[in-house]
C-alpha cells in the first residue's frame, strides 16, 4: 500500500489546468519582447541624432515586424486559452516547443538586421517565423482535436480557427522558398503579413464564417 502510494505520488497527473503554462507563457513573450528592444543603439555621443537614426533605420524596421509578429502570436495565444479548459503531456510540450522558437526570434531579428539582403539570413529570419506560427498551428490543432482541450466553442469556429491558423504558415513556406530567387518578394511578404491581424480582416473573416 505504501509502495502504490509513493508511485501515485512520485508521478502527477497528466492533465491539469492552465494557469501555470499561461503565466510562463506571458513571461516569455515579455522577455523576447524586451529583447527586440535591446538591440537598438543610440550611438556613442559623437555625431548628430539623424545620423544615429540612419543607422538605426534597418534594426527599427526589423523591430517593428519582430514586435509585431511576436504581439498576434501573444494575442492569439492568449485568446486560445479563453477556450482551452485544460493541458496534458502533448500540449504542454507543443506549448515549450512554440516559447523556445519565440525566445529565439530577438537572435534571427539581429541576424537579418545586420544582413539584411542576405538570402541567408532572410532565410533563417524566414524559416523562425515559418517554425513559430507552424508550432502555434499545431498547438492549437492538437487542443480543438481529438484531445478536446477546449470547452465552450461551437464547431463552426473551431474549423474556421483551424483554417486560419494555416495562412501564416503558408505564407511564411513561400517567403522561405523565394528568398534564394529574389529577397524583395520575401521582404514584402514578411511586411504585409502581420498587417492583416492587425487590420483586423482575419478577425472579421472568422467572426463572417461563424456567424
Amino acid at each position: 500500500m505504501l509502495r502504490s502510494r509513493n508511485v501515485r505520488t512520485a508521478h502527477p497527473r497528466s492533465e491539469g489546468g492552465t494557469q501555470r503554462l499561461q503565466a510562463l507563457s506571458d513571461g516569455v513573450f515579455a522577455i523576447a519582447m524586451t529583447l527586440l528592444v535591446l538591440d537598438l543603439s543610440t550611438g556613442d555621443g559623437h555625431g548628430s541624432v539623424a545620423a544615429v537614426l540612419h543607422g538605426q533605420a534597418t534594426h527599427l524596421l526589423l523591430y517593428a515586424e519582430s514586435m509585431v509578429v511576436l504581439g498576434v502570436l501573444w494575442f492569439g495565444h492568449r485568446n486560445g486559452f479563453e477556450y482551452v479548459r485544460r493541458t496534458d503531456h502533448v500540449h504542454t510540450w507543443l506549448s515549450l516547443a512554440l516559447l523556445a522558437v519565440v525566445a529565439l526570434l530577438p537572435w534571427t531579428t539581429r541576424l537579418v538586421a545586420a544582413h539584411l539582403l542576405d538570402p541567408l539570413a532572410l532565410t533563417v529570419y524566414n524559416a523562425s517565423l515559418l517554425l513559430v506560427t507552424g508550432l502555434d498551428a499545431a498547438t492549437w490543432w492538437y487542443a480543438t482535436g481529438p484531445a478536446a482541450l477546449v470547452a465552450d466553442m461551437p464547431g463552426r469556429m473551431v474549423r474556421v480557427s483551424r483554417r486560419l491558423t494555416l495562412l501564416p504558415v503558408g505564407t511564411y513556406l513561400v517567403a522561405t522558398g523565394v528568398v534564394w530567387l529574389s529577397v524583395w518578394p520575401t521582404l514584402a511578404l514578411d511586411v504585409l503579413l502581420p498587417l492583416l491581424p492587425i487590420s483586423g480582416l482575419s478577425y472579421r473573416l472568422q467572426y463572417r464564417f461563424t456567424r
